[in-house]
């Protein structure tokens, strides 16, 4: 008898882009960049001649080091300017509950997609860093709102 087909079951979750947190698309990503992302890809490039952001998807057209010329896609992933939206959305979130979600698209994010190990790191290092930053100002708003709920002590009641 032959098994039945089941389905492998997909991780849920959405990635910046899907949730709406990130919309790169809308960058201007200079040549500039797109060469120093492409070479840190390892790709040889003389110059980049044009740089299209897509939904998805940044299409670069450039020429290699033998004078060819060439045009593929790339991940908004590989740019820093990727890496930067992404601290700064971190940087930006105000509260615990919008944290813990944004913490939730990140990681998704960082475990579905291939991002360079620096920029990876550095994205896991904002998200720890902010964490501590929310949970420190939560207690300081506990330890406040906690003193002014008790009396206030009086010299003339000590005595």
């Amino acid at each position: 008898m032959k098994g039945r087909k089941t389905r492998t079951r997909r991780q849920t979750g959405q990635s910046l882009t899907a949730a709406g947190k990130i919309h790169p698309e809308k960058w201007n990503i200079s040549p500039q960049e797109a060469a120093f992302a492409l070479k840190a890809l390892g790709i040889p490039v003389k110059e980049v001649r044009k740089v299209r952001c897509l939904p998805h998807q940044v299409c670069v057209s450039y020429w290699n080091e033998q004078d060819k010329a060439c045009s593929s896609f790339f991940s908004y992933r590989a740019f820093p300017t990727w890496q930067q939206a992404v601290e700064q959305l971190i940087a930006t979130t105000q509260t615990i509950p919008q944290f813990e979600y944004l913490t939730q698209i990140v990681e998704y994010d960082l475990v579905q997609f291939p991002y360079p190990v620096e920029m990876a790191d550095a994205i896991w290092d904002a998200l720890k860093n902010r964490q501590s930053q929310l949970l420190a100002a939560k207690r300081l708003a506990e330890i406040e709102q906690s003193l002014a709920a008790k009396p206030a002590l009086s010299l003339a009641s000590s005595r």
